[in-house]
């Protein structure tokens, strides 16, 4: 816990740089001269342009831990090919919410048809690539957890991408309204379950989790939510982008506040779930304190298409 507590505010600030810097970038997008290798894709803008990027490493990075862990527990999965189709899930959205300026249902349309393209892809490749091995032992596991890798690190994050591209001005700052929300469940059910904690959640997965300490966290993250809206409705220029972006009602924060919570939660028991299998704390040691990136997405990933749905549609 002492080195979480000094990893995790730097973690935040660089969080908050990147969002801030992602915006400025954003909105400067509109106005400059779209790069040349950008162009060729098709794009006349370059909005979310830092936050894609980032988005690619973790899934790459992520990809990697996930086979691992995979590996671990028996299975096979292929190795290069979900990095690739992750990889490419990531970029479609980007690619399509700055095409030509059509109407947003138009770019929405794209991005769901190349993502669907790119799934049915992805589903003929794996065939392909583990009947390419000439073994039948194992197959249906190489091409189950090859598509596990694909889904849960290619699919899921695809939303992440599209709350910060298909949000309008400033949208940046509703991504980061998202994670906050989720991540500050796992704050509030730390404190709460060690402080109240009694009885158990899950005791065979998770021995640490406790019923109080679920509360406690989905409590914070219903608190942080509707405060947040709350504060920019009440502080912030009525003409200005943000407040538009966050014109929900505070019943409506507090929904997606709860369902932060429960949802993100779930996403970390799932990936605690994966651990178990293969018998391993964390599902890596790149981020000092946390673990692998896997350990820094898991409540993210689940969380992100309910996001999606709930504050852009």
């Amino acid at each position: 816990m002492k080195y979480r507590l000094i990893f995790g505010p730097i973690l935040i600030a660089l969080l908050v740089v990147l969002i801030y810097t992602d915006d400025r970038l954003g909105r400067s997008a509109f106005a400059g001269d779209v790069p040349k290798f950008l162009e060729i894709l098709g794009m006349v803008r370059y909005d979310g342009l830092i936050v894609t990027t980032v988005l690619v490493v973790l899934t790459a990075l992520g990809t990697r831990e996930l086979r691992n862990l995979l590996s671990s527990a028996g299975h096979a999965p292929l190795p290069r090919w979900p990095v690739l189709v992750n990889v490419a899930l990531i970029v479609i959205p980007f690619i399509a919410a700055n095409g030509p300026p059509f109407d947003t249902d138009a770019l929405h349309a794209t991005d769901h048809q190349y993502s669907f393209a790119a799934l049915v892809i992805a589903l003929l490749g794996t065939g392909f690539f583990v009947a390419a091995r000439r073994k039948t032992e194992g197959a249906i596991a190489a091409v189950g957890t090859s598509l596990l890798i694909i889904l849960y690190l290619g699919l899921l994050p695809q939303y992440l991408v599209r709350l910060r591209v298909f949000g309008g001005t400033s949208a940046a700052w509703l991504l980061l309204y998202f994670i906050v929300t989720v991540k500050i469940c796992d704050i509030g059910a730390y404190f709460t379950g060690r402080f109240l904690g009694r009885h158990k959640l899950i005791e065979w997965l998770s021995p640490k989790k406790t019923i109080e300490g679920l509360l406690g966290g989905i409590a914070a993250s219903v608190l942080f939510a509707v405060a947040t809206v709350w504060l920019v409705q009440r502080y912030s220029d009525p003409s200005s982008p943000l407040h538009d972006l966050f014109a929900f009602s505070l019943a409506r924060c507090a929904g997606f506040g709860a369902l932060m919570g429960l949802i993100g939660q779930g996403g970390d028991l799932l990936e605690s779930l994966f651990k178990r299998d293969a018998q391993v704390k964390d599902s890596a040691r790149a981020i000092p304190s946390f673990g692998g990136v896997l350990d820094i997405l898991d409540s993210l990933l689940p969380t992100a298409p309910v996001a999606y749905w709930m504050l852009l549609q």
